[in-house]
């Protein structure tokens, strides 16, 4: 085995055409979260800042995906594509590009262990940043295959253009693919469950495990946690633990299903967000600022 051949891996030409691939694809893998998400839950924030987020990301996403591009060359593909040449010449069993695809699994378990470290997943982020760079690593294969050519004759501006290209076709071609889909039912988006009082009637807790907040009677009686008041009166802050009434309601302006709930004292009245689905509801609300909301949601016990 030869290193010089594997330092060749971080030659200005790999990390170019990893780096052009791998900004290529960051486009096409968020329009692909996009359309997944139809059906999921945006629990009333989709709007919130959503014109100037578009504004940002137009004006900044030029320049920022070259750079995004470049950082993943060099902290996920590249690595693995160093060590996956070097095993691969070392047992000479296999094509090369193989084992540059199993090299990813390297950087990948790396970047699994640093999540691991906070309290991630292990093998979901291994898997996600290995799965990264497999669409670079196959790109520099390509390019340094091209009869006569090769990957050291290829101008940077053509790999970088080619990348940028590929990368809109694909995404004109998934947002058509949605639309249709959309259209014809094929993906429906999301729908809050229509439920009765059987079937909201219950102790509702945070979705963490944590302490029930409401307990909501089929009488239509309801008993509240104790939470955090300000007293209009005094100016003093106590422990609200009150009783009062609920009804299913709509939001007119949401027009979603609430449950509406009328305290005997403290806050007055309180709204609670129907979501989920019909065997998995919840509840919720969203608070803080507009720009930047926090999502409290509650699941059935």
């Amino acid at each position: 085995m030869t290193w010089g051949n594997v330092r060749d891996a971080w030659d200005n030409e790999h990390v170019t055409a990893a780096a052009a691939a791998g900004a290529a694809q960051l486009p096409v893998a968020a329009v692909v979260a996009f359309v997944l998400s139809l059906d999921d839950d945006s629990y009333g924030t989709a709007g919130y800042g959503g014109a100037f987020g578009l504004v940002c990301v137009a004006l900044l996403l030029p320049l920022l995906l070259p750079v995004l591009g470049l950082v993943h060359a060099c902290v996920q593909t590249v690595p693995g594509l160093a060590l996956g040449r070097a095993v691969a010449r070392r047992v000479r069993r296999g094509p090369e590009w193989a084992w540059t695809l199993a090299g990813q699994l390297v950087p990948g378990a790396g970047w699994g262990i640093v999540f691991a470290a906070f309290g991630g997943p292990f093998a979901g982020v291994t898997l996600w940043a290995a799965a990264s760079g497999v669409l670079p690593a196959l790109a520099v294969a390509y390019w340094e295959g091209r009869p006569g050519r090769g990957l050291a004759r290829a101008p940077r501006r053509r790999i970088w253009f080619r990348s940028g290209l590929a990368s809109v076709g694909l995404c004109v071609a998934l947002v058509g693919a949605s639309f249709v889909a959309t259209v014809t039912g094929v993906i429906r988006e999301y729908e809050p469950p229509q439920l009765g009082v059987e079937q909201v009637a219950g102790v509702w807790r945070h979705e963490d495990g944590g302490k029930a907040v409401l307990r909501l009677r089929a009488d239509g009686r309801v008993d509240l946690a104790p939470s955090p008041y300000e007293d209009s009166t005094t100016g003093d802050t106590v422990d609200c633990e009150t009783t009062g009434t609920w009804t299913i309601d709509v939001d007119v302006d949401a027009r979603r299903p609430v449950v509406a709930i009328e305290t005997d004292g403290c806050d007055g009245r309180e709204t609670w967000t129907i979501g989920g689905t019909e065997d998995d509801p919840e509840l919720f609300v969203v608070l803080g600022d507009v720009d930047a909301p926090e999502v409290e949601i509650l699941v059935k016990d």
